[in-house]
């Protein structure tokens, strides 16, 4: 097969660093399927990245003007150019099927699609129709026509993220819906890593508003009055970031909060591994891929308790949930894993089977799978 992924965003072979699920996704089914098929990227340029880069059955292309991850909510203008040029160089490609990755790259894989007369797959890590402008304010009017539009289109397939988006995505979409959820490559996370002198609570997301990053802040802000020994790393960019430098500030966390760019991969590997416990305080998710891997680390988690989180941990599997947006319950459900040793080590040997029940290989053929079956009934 020759596959087209088209992706907003897509990590450099420099260093392999990404932003979130989205991007973690199309980069590993990517990289297993090239074992077997010739793969295509058509993605965003990136500042200091290369227009193309080629390796062994894979071919990237980075379009249109450059962009940063802090603006991959960017600008109406920014993204139509981009569109554009992803538009013109995936119809001179010579592929089988098209995948598209989110609310704008839907579009576009659908009008190549429509143009090669091929196949046309809409990956979904998550649906907002009726909560755009609740999520991320009044730019959100965009997304929200844009994936009302790609709804109406039509897809040759739908692959949501999990169970939960499925059943949202079912609600709009009938037919042609499958669940292919998201993994880990357990292999990465074998490296030795020792755990930080001082007990270090980690989070690993973008900084934005449904993230909830400063509940995070201001739970830990009460969990080091009572554990003067503790830290906090907080590893990602976004808009919000600014707002949780103030709130660090104000609570004169300064020595104690560190906030960590997008790493690259082995950095940030390193100091997953090397934390005590991995908190995502997020209100909406598609899947959680962060948590799968905290687990691969060995790191036990403490996230909210939303029922995408239930459905990937198999009900708390390997950590704690609390109560969601509930800074008082965050806290006392942080300080229960630090404090309670035999806890812990329990859920450090779940952690390990949980992370089992993933891997990146099986998500692969079975994505593989949904495009062969796709591409018989053009042939």
């Amino acid at each position: 097969m020759r596959i087209l992924f088209i992706s907003e965003f897509f990590p450099t072979a420099r260093d392999l660093r990404y932003s979130g699920g989205v991007e973690a996704r199309n980069y590993f089914v990517a990289k297993n399927l090239a074992k077997k098929h010739q793969v295509y990227v058509v993605t965003s340029r990136l500042p200091g990245s290369k227009k193309s880069e080629k390796k062994p059955r894979v071919n990237i292309y980075r379009v249109g003007p450059k962009r940063d991850y802090d603006a991959s909510l960017g600008s109406f203008l920014t993204r139509i150019r981009f569109a554009l040029a992803a538009i013109t160089l995936g119809k001179s490609q010579n592929v089988d099927i098209v995948d598209g990755s989110n609310f704008l790259t839907h579009l576009i894989a659908k009008v190549i699609s429509s143009s090669l007369k091929i196949p046309a797959v809409a990956w979904y890590p998550d649906i907002w129709i009726g909560s755009w402008i609740k999520i991320v304010g009044p730019i959100g009017a965009v997304g929200e026509v844009l994936e009302r539009i790609n709804i109406r289109l039509g897809f040759d397939a739908y692959i949501a993220i999990s169970e939960t988006k499925a059943r949202e995505l079912r609600r709009f979409v009938k037919r042609n819906v499958s669940v292919i959820g998201c993994a880990v490559d357990r292999s990465e996370f074998k490296i030795a890593t020792k755990k930080q002198q001082t007990p270090t609570i980690i989070c690993a997301a973008r900084l934005v508003s449904y993230k909830r990053i400063e509940d995070l802040v201001w739970a830990f802000a009460i969990l080091a009055k009572k554990i003067s020994q503790l830290n906090l790393i907080l590893i990602g960019r976004g808009p919000e970031k600014e707002k949780i430098e103030n709130i660090i500030k104000m609570l004169k966390l300064n020595s104690k909060v560190k906030i960590l760019d997008n790493l690259p991969r082995k950095n940030f590997i390193d100091h997953l591994k090397s934390a005590r416990i991995f908190c995502l305080p997020s209100t909406v998710e598609g899947f959680g891929i962060s948590v799968i891997e905290a687990a691969a680390a060995g790191v036990p988690y403490v996230i909210s308790d939303i029922p995408v989180f239930r459905e990937i941990t198999a009900n708390g599997w390997g950590g704690l949930f609390f109560k969601s947006t509930d800074i008082k319950d965050l806290s006392v459900k942080l300080e229960k894993l630090l404090k309670n040793k035999k806890l812990y080590m329990q859920k450090v040997k779940e952690c390990a089977s949980l992370a089992q029940n993933y891997d990146w290989q099986e998500v692969a053929q079975k994505t593989e799978d949904l495009y062969k079956s796709l591409i018989k009934k053009y042939t």
